[in-house]
């Protein structure tokens, strides 16, 4: 056999080897780096759970009591019923009734079009109106009471209707939150 006809079977292994193997090194690739993904998602999980961990033990050291009043600041539902008796409950240390209450959501996104609209928020809320008769310092301790109270109320209107005798009828709208 002659050099060159080493050479052209040389060269002609090579480019069959070539041509069989070539197609498999792209594959390779592929699934290299398709490995490279999960193990980085391998890691991610991992750093995750490791934080939920961490997170669920402190949680579970926050006691009792601390929970009540985080649930009372920002509970997971409206129970306007609930609510509207705790308003009352304040309202009677003063001597007030409330009466003619009610309640509509409100959307947690606003705008005129859904170009406008803003993104979800993680809360929901609802406009709370009652009514009530009393005079001013009566009115005044009340409103004391549950400005000071945990649970987060925002007025959004007060509508107030004098008398001669002293007593008022007073009109009352607070926006209240929860967490969806």
């Amino acid at each position: 056999m002659s050099n060159t006809t080493l050479l052209i079977y040389f060269l002609l292994t090579i480019a069959v080897g070539y041509a069989f193997a070539y197609p498999s090194v792209g594959e390779i690739s592929a699934l290299m780096t398709e490995k490279e993904k999960q193990e980085s998602t391998l890691v991610m999980m991992t750093e995750i759970e490791a934080k939920k961990n961490e997170l669920l033990t402190k949680y579970n050291k926050i006691s009792s009591e601390d929970k009540k009043y985080i649930e009372t600041v920002l509970p997971d539902s409206l129970d306007f019923v609930k609510l509207i008796s705790q308003i009352d409950a304040v309202g009677s240390k003063y001597g007030l009734s409330v009466d003619k209450t009610s309640f509509r959501q409100t959307d947690s996104a606003q705008g005129e079009t859904v170009s406008e609209a803003g993104p979800q928020k993680p809360y929901q809320s609802a406009i709370i109106s009652f009514s009530f008769n009393g005079s001013y310092s009566q009115f005044n301790s009340f409103m004391n009471d549950l400005g000071q109270s945990l649970r987060i109320l925002d007025i959004k209107s007060l509508k107030l209707t004098g008398a001669d005798n002293g007593v008022y009828s007073y009109n009352v709208e607070f926006e209240v939150y929860w967490l969806k």
